[in-house]
C-alpha cells in the first residue's frame, strides 16, 4: 500500500512538473515572439531617462517625472548589457520576469509545498503576459516585484535558523527599500515585512530589547537605498528637482482622488463604479485563476494547520491592493 501511494505521489509530481514546463515554455515563446513590439508610453519615458543616464546626464535634469529613479537605473543597466534597442529592453524584461517567477516558486514552496510553488509560479507566468495588466511591457511594477519578493523570501527564512539573522534582516529590508526606489507605492509592502518580523520574534519569545533591535535594523535597511539615492542626486546637483517632482508634486497627485471624494466633487458611487470597472478589466480572462486563489485563501483560513500562511498571504494581498490604489 505504501509503495502504491509513493508511486502515485511521484506520478503527481511528474504531472505538475510536465505542466509547468509546458506553461513556462509557452510564456517564454510568447515573450520572444513579441520582443520587437513598439515601446509603450511608460517604457518610452524609462528608456529615455535610462539613455540619458548612460550618457552621464542624471535624472531630473532633462527628463522630469514624479517617479523615483530606480526603474530608470534598471533600464540603464539593461540597455548597457543588451543594447539601447527595443529588443534589448524586452530581453531584459524577459529575464526579470523569469527571476520573479522563480522567486514565487520558492515562496510557495516555503509557505506551503513544492506543488503550491509550481502552481503559483505558473499562475503568475500566465497572468504576467496578459494584455489586461500590460504584462508584456517593462513597467515599473515588474521591477518592484523582483526585490520585494526577494526581501519577503529572506524574511520568511528567519523562522528556519538564526544563523546570519542580522545580515538576513538587513538584506531583506534593503530589498524592500530597493522596491520603493522603483516606484513609491511599493512603500506599502514594507509593513508586511515589519509585521512578519514582529510576529516571528514574539512567537519565538525573543527579549523585548532584541525585538526592537531587529525591527530597527530592518527599518534602517529599508531607508538605506533611498538615503544613498539622495546622496547621489545631491552630488549630481539635482536633489532639489528630485524632491519637488517625486515628493511634493507626487504627494499632491496621489492625494487628489481621495480629496475629490471627501469634498464631494467626485461622488463616492461614481468612484466605486470606476473602481469596479478597473478591477474587472484587470482580472479579465484570468478570473478562473483569481477565483481559485480566493477559494484557496478561504479554505486555508478554515484549516488550523495552514491558517497562519493564509493570514500572511491575505496581509500581502491587502497591502498590495493598497499599493495599487495609489496609482
Amino acid at each position: 500500500m505504501a509503495h502504491k501511494i509513493d508511486n502515485q505521489s511521484k506520478a503527481l509530481r511528474f504531472g505538475w512538473c510536465a505542466l509547468a514546463v509546458i506553461v513556462f515554455g509557452l510564456v517564454i515563446a510568447i515573450r520572444i515572439r513579441l520582443l520587437g513590439i513598439p515601446l509603450e508610453r511608460d517604457e518610452g519615458e524609462y528608456a529615455y531617462a535610462g539613455q540619458l543616464m548612460l550618457q552621464g546626464i542624471p535624472p531630473y535634469t532633462l527628463a522630469y517625472s514624479m517617479k523615483f529613479p530606480g526603474t530608470y537605473a534598471s533600464y540603464a543597466l539593461i540597455m548597457s548589457i543588451f543594447g539601447q534597442t527595443i529588443f534589448g529592453i524586452r530581453l531584459g524584461l524577459l529575464l526579470v520576469n523569469a527571476a520573479t517567477i522563480a522567486l514565487i516558486f520558492f515562496l510557495g514552496r516555503r509557505l506551503i509545498n513544492s506543488t503550491a510553488g509550481i502552481a503559483a509560479a505558473m499562475s503568475y507566468a500566465v497572468l504576467s503576459v496578459s494584455p489586461s495588466v500590460l504584462g508584456l511591457f517593462a513597467h515599473a511594477t515588474n521591477f518592484v516585484m523582483l526585490p520585494v519578493l526577494g526581501g519577503t523570501l529572506l524574511i520568511l527564512k528567519l523562522s528556519e535558523s538564526e544563523q546570519h539573522a542580522i545580515g538576513r534582516i538587513f538584506a531583506s529590508g534593503s530589498l524592500f527599500g530597493i522596491g520603493v526606489l522603483m516606484k513609491q507605492p511599493a512603500l506599502l509592502f514594507i509593513p508586511v515585512g515589519v509585521l512578519y518580523l514582529l510576529w516571528n520574534d514574539i512567537h519565538r519569545r525573543f527579549a523585548l530589547k532584541e525585538i526592537v533591535l531587529r525591527n530597527l535594523i530592518f527599518g534602517i535597511a529599508a531607508i538605506v537605498p533611498f538615503g544613498i539615492t539622495c546622496l547621489i542626486l545631491w552630488h549630481a546637483g539635482v536633489l532639489d528637482k528630485f524632491w519637488f517632482w517625486t515628493i511634493r508634486y507626487a504627494s499632491e497627485y496621489g492625494s487628489f482622488p481621495m480629496g475629490a471624494i471627501y469634498s464631494g466633487k467626485w461622488p463616492l458611487a461614481r468612484a466605486m463604479h470606476v473602481f469596479a470597472n478597473r478591477i474587472a478589466d484587470a482580472i479579465d480572462i484570468g478570473w478562473v485563476l483569481w477565483a481559485l486563489a480566493g477559494l484557496g485563501l478561504v479554505f486555508g483560513m478554515l484549516d488550523r494547520r495552514s491558517r497562519f500562511t493564509a493570514i500572511f498571504l491575505l496581509a500581502l494581498f491587502v497591502f498590495s491592493a493598497l499599493a495599487v490604489c495609489q496609482g
